[in-house]
């Protein structure tokens, strides 16, 4: 079996695991007293209290799976063709940072869901943000590691990573649309880190991508299950550590450096969101870090979409930067400067819907 047939049944099976763990866990949510309740915060619209299991099944799922992956890995090498036992070599160097990852995941994992049972104060969710985010910076994987000082790696990863999962926070607004945009974003990641013969990268990238599609079937259109701030900690980490693992640029087959612009593409949407959504709520006088109904997928209820057709609308803008930045693979300098192009034209598209007339109402 090839390392891509691994991939696609690991992407299967974890989309499966978290099917079945969140429907699970969402018949458990009374007993656990892991419901949001209808306008309990006052830019929250659903209108009957519904679980919020998402984030611990898909957190389930995915640690589930990087154990047996590791079990299964070493259990069936001597069946695996000679290629393959090659590459399971770098598992011995691969634990540590992955070990690493895990810990952070679950960190800001159980603080979510500590604050999906009972809201913790802002301050206290930024400081386990940080914490995560240094530890990963500091004994995980780092952006541009020896290629600037350690100092100034750590604190550009800190910071990526820190902003992506407020990012993935503050864009889970709607039924599907953080579920739906971390999946499109893990299908480019996987695609990129396929091409580059990163082969665990690509896997964990799978993996992830699998919780996120499994969770999707119970929270769209009409969620049944919510990923609260525990899925959204969860999906933005991963997403974060994901883009900073993709080898994105090489001097030796990519045909132009703008293609280390890929991750801010990939995830364009919900950092732009989360952009403006701050603009606008320092230029209200208001703390950022308050839930509103000033995000972009509100911009397209209020100019007549429904909900699910403004969720689709931003999958669909999430899509395009995606395919966008995947094309910088490939493009020489002159092709890909077109595109950036193209991708910034539209992102001025949302900010005049964003930053519009109507924008503070």
């Amino acid at each position: 079996m090839s390392w891509l047939g691994i991939h696609l049944i690991a992407w299967c099976l974890t989309a499966l695991g978290a099917a079945i763990l969140t429907r699970f866990f969402r018949a458990m949510a009374p007993k656990w007293e892991l419901w949001d309740k209808p306008q309990s915060e006052h830019h929250k619209n659903h209108t009957k209290p519904t679980a919020v299991v998402g984030g611990l099944a898909m957190w389930t799922t995915w640690i589930a799976a990087i154990l047996l992956g590791f079990v299964a890995a070493f259990a069936l090498r001597g069946a695996m063709p000679e290629d393959m036992r090659e590459g399971l070599n770098g598992l011995r160097t691969a634990w540590r940072p992955l070990a690493v990852v895990a810990v952070s995941a679950t960190m800001l994992a159980i603080m979510g869901l500590r604050d999906d049972k009972r809201p913790l104060k802002a301050g206290t969710k930024f400081l386990v943000q940080f914490i995560a985010a240094g530890l990963t910076a500091a004994l995980g994987p780092r952006v541009m590691a020896g290629f600037v000082p350690i100092w100034l790696s750590w604190l550009l990863t800190t910071l990526w990573i820190a902003t992506v999962i407020n990012a993935m926070n503050f864009f889970d607004n709607m039924d599907g649309l953080t579920g739906g945009v971390s999946f499109i974003a893990f299908v480019f990641l996987f695609v990129i880190a396929t091409i580059r013969g990163q082969y665990f990268v690509a896997l964990l990238t799978a993996l992830s991508g699998g919780v996120a599609l499994g969770f999707l079937f119970f929270n769209f259109p009409k969620a049944s299950v919510f990923m609260g701030d525990c899925g959204s900690h969860f999906m933005g980490y991963l997403l974060a550590v994901n883009c900073v693992l993709t080898t994105f640029y090489h001097h030796e087959n990519t045909p132009n450096i703008l293609a280390v612009a890929i991750p801010v593409m990939v995830l364009a949407v919900p950092l732009l969101d989360a952009i403006t959504v701050v603009m606008i709520r320092l230029r209200l006088h208001k703390p950022i870090y308050v839930g509103d109904n000033r995000h972009l997928s509100h911009r397209f209820v209020k100019i007549g979409l429904s909900r699910p057709k403004a969720v689709v609308a931003i999958w669909l803008l999430s899509f395009l930067a995606g395919a966008g930045a995947l094309s910088l693979i490939w493009l020489p300098p002159l092709g890909a400067l077109l595109i950036l192009v193209q991708m910034l034209a539209v992102f001025a598209l949302i900010l005049l819907i964003q930053l519009g007339s109507h924008s503070l109402e």
